[in-house]
């Protein structure tokens, strides 16, 4: 009997190699396709919270947010324009009065790109009635979300 040469076993990994490509590329496709539509996304609706510092540990908030043509103050998004605020019978001046001498209440204010002309202002008057303040700079597409009092949170 002749004896038969054997020969090596040969294993084929284009299938393999072939099912691995297409399933990196669809990966790839996914994560370029939820990272673009993440980025088109702008943040909606936006919280500032009011952080607990020492100066106003135990006080409550009260928000005023600094437009282009004015201020709004929350949560009754009152709007007083630009024109009024130096008045002293304005909404924002009684707003004002209403904190003068309070101190378990404090301003946070959230100025928009194009309101810094009104937080100057807004500034220089809460100052002179003696009322702390604090701000955060806030995108012109976001909305400002208010807690509702007695939360600390927006729902």
């Amino acid at each position: 009997m002749a004896k038969r040469k054997r020969r090596p076993l040969e294993l084929d990994l284009f299938p393999f190699l072939s099912v691995l490509a297409c399933t990196i590329g669809t990966l790839i496709l996914m994560v370029v396709v939820i990272s673009t539509s993440s980025l088109s996304k702008e943040q909606q609706s936006v919280q500032i919270l009011a952080r607990e510092t020492a100066q106003n540990e135990g006080k409550t908030p009260r928000y005023v947010e600094c437009r282009e043509n004015g201020v709004v103050i929350h949560p009754q998004q009152t709007l007083v324009p630009l024109r009024e605020m130096e008045n002293t019978s304005s909404l924002l001046a009684v707003f004002l009065n209403g904190l003068r001498g309070r101190q378990s209440e404090y301003i946070i204010i959230a100025v928009r790109p194009d309101g810094f002309d009104c937080f100057e202002q807004l500034r220089y008057q809460a100052e002179q009635a003696g009322i702390p303040i604090g701000y955060e700079p806030f995108n012109a597409d976001w909305q400002l979300c208010i807690p509702e009092p007695g939360r600390s949170r927006c729902d």
